[in-house]
């Protein structure tokens, strides 16, 4: 293997996992090269490299005469790596539920770990909005997209009780990708009381974050993202990708 090709490897893979720890967060500026690439053990160009790498994909702000920086938001930089790679076509619609699946449960158990009290009280505000929603969305004073902004401060909400920036960009990405192509919407649903559902799965995943309780947050995030898939007509969505 090229040695400068696997140094500037080196230095994504550490940069990349700095921010996926929180060690890096939205708006830190990085070391300044001589130190980075000290403590890397590599020389500047490959770091220089690396930093080119990101600052294309979005990850990294470069600052005249100022340094580098974790650019402030790089969701919508996930999504479009999202959709640019292909994970909406017709052939891997499957694999989106499969990623939220793990994600969203990941940032469940994060969350049953990490959740500060002001977490909490975020959440159970989201979740009391989602619920006395209800009402009015079933008497047809409120619309899917609607439901889906309540519903989306709520896995976002989770997401950020874990604690990991990594996680929460990631399900931010899925969720804005999904929600742009309308996938949700009335005419791709299978079970119109799904909203009904999902609020009690929201309070049985807060329940286990509450308590603590990691593998149950888990297996909860899980079930209720198994239950909006089969809530779902895939095959009309499959159909309908552009």
């Amino acid at each position: 293997m090229d040695l400068k090709q696997s140094a500037r490897d080196l230095a994504i893979e550490y940069l990349l996992q700095e921010i996926k720890k929180g060690n890096l967060k939205a708006g830190d500026k990085l070391l300044n090269e001589r130190k980075l690439s000290e403590n890397l053990g590599i020389s500047r160009v490959p770091l220089r490299e690396a930093i080119c790498t990101l600052s294309t994909l979005g990850i990294l702000e470069a600052h005249q005469g100022d340094g580098t920086y974790v650019s402030d938001s790089y969701s919508e930089i996930f999504s479009n790596i999202i959709k640019k790679y292909g994970i909406f076509d017709r052939s891997m619609i499957d694999e989106v539920f499969e990623a939220r699946s793990l994600f969203e449960a990941d940032a469940a158990r994060l969350a049953a770990r990490n959740h500060t009290e002001d977490d909490l009280v975020k959440l159970e505000q989201a979740l009391k909005k989602h619920e006395n929603a209800l009402t009015d969305y079933y008497e047809g004073k409120l619309k899917d997209k609607d439901m889906m902004e309540l519903d989306t401060e709520i896995h976002l909400g989770i997401a950020a009780s874990s604690h990991n920036n990594f996680i929460l960009e990631i399900v931010k990405s899925i969720r804005y990708v999904t929600l742009q192509q309308d996938y949700f919407s009335g005419q791709y649903t299978l079970d119109h009381e799904h909203f009904k559902r999902s609020s009690i799965m929201h309070r049985e995943i807060f329940n286990a974050i509450k308590e603590k309780n990691e593998d149950l947050a888990y297996k909860k995030m899980q079930e209720h993202i198994n239950e909006i898939r089969l809530a779902l007509d895939i095959e009309s969505i499959r159909r309908d990708i552009k």
